[in-house]
């Protein structure tokens, strides 16, 4: 199972979006996508994110010109309670420099840790349909800049679906797609999420990922309460150490974006499976 999840940057916004296609990849037939009953996988990754400030901070809020770094460290758990469920936890902690000229503001804490559950509606030998639901629960750290903590609860509701197929050269591939509505209280807007996800399996340990990550602001926000819009693009590597343990290295650019910094970031990951 070798396919990557988005942990890099802004990850309440894209991680349990990717989870459908965390397992999807397999060597054999999809069918493996749930993870096994009593079976699988821990994730922890990270990397640096860079973003010029001009008006608005990487999360929709008011903000002056400047730059913000970041790193986000993300560890991720998911486990088979049946061959149907699949449950798992995903915090996320977060370093962020904020330079805007005169000021210069840093923060370090756990921006949000996400808890959720994953149904199969249908589980055929290479496509699988799925229904999730993720609830994110507040940070503890600083709500204002340096942006470090979610300040209130939010919850998504997805539907997910991928495919896998062979390919030339005795090749696979896979494709996948998913959309969700992340409800937030208080201030900040509602959020629509949609992914899609093309993969390459072109040697026997390695394997090639593409990936496309959309949030829009459904402009219900409250005084003062964030509501933007982001485009992301993504590419990553992933190599099997062993049948166990892989390693993925990928990079990922923010190509449009409304009331919002955009940036890049570096993705560095280790990935076991049981």
């Amino acid at each position: 199972m070798n396919m990557l999840q988005f942990v890099a940057h802004s990850l309440s916004s894209a991680r349990l979006s990717a989870t459908f296609i965390l397992a999807l990849f397999a060597s054999s037939a999809m069918a493996q996508w749930p993870q096994p009953e009593g079976g699988g996988q821990i994730i922890v990754g990270g990397g640096p994110y860079r973003a010029n400030v001009q008006g608005f901070d990487s999360r929709g809020n008011p903000a002056g010109n400047g730059s913000i770094n970041r790193l986000d460290i993300s560890p991720y758990w998911e486990h088979g309670l049946t061959q149907r469920w699949t449950v798992g936890i995903a915090p996320r902690l977060q370093a962020t420099w904020m330079d805007q000229g005169a000021t210069r503001n840093s923060g370090f804490g756990l921006s949000e840790v996400s808890i959720f559950a994953r149904y199969a509606l249908y589980r055929g030998e290479r496509d699988v349909l799925a229904l999730q639901g993720t609830l994110s629960t507040p940070g503890i750290g600083s709500i204002r800049n340096p942006f470090i903590a979610e300040a209130r609860a939010s919850y998504e509701a997805r539907i997910a679906y991928g495919r896998g197929f062979n390919l030339p050269g005795n090749t696979t591939g896979f494709a996948a797609a998913g959309i969700g509505y992340r409800f937030r209280s208080g201030s900040p807007a509602d959020e629509l999420r949609f992914d899609a996800t093309l993969g390459w399996r072109f040697a026997p340990q390695w394997s090639l990922v593409g990936q496309y990550f959309g949030t829009l602001g459904m402009r219900n926000n409250g005084p003062g309460g964030p509501d933007y819009s982001i485009h992301r693009l993504q590419g990553s590597v992933v190599y099997d150490l062993n049948a166990r343990h892989s390693v993925q290295l990928g990079y990922m650019n923010e190509i449009d974006g409304r009331r919002v910094a955009l940036g890049q970031a570096v993705l560095l990951a280790w990935w076991y499976r049981y």
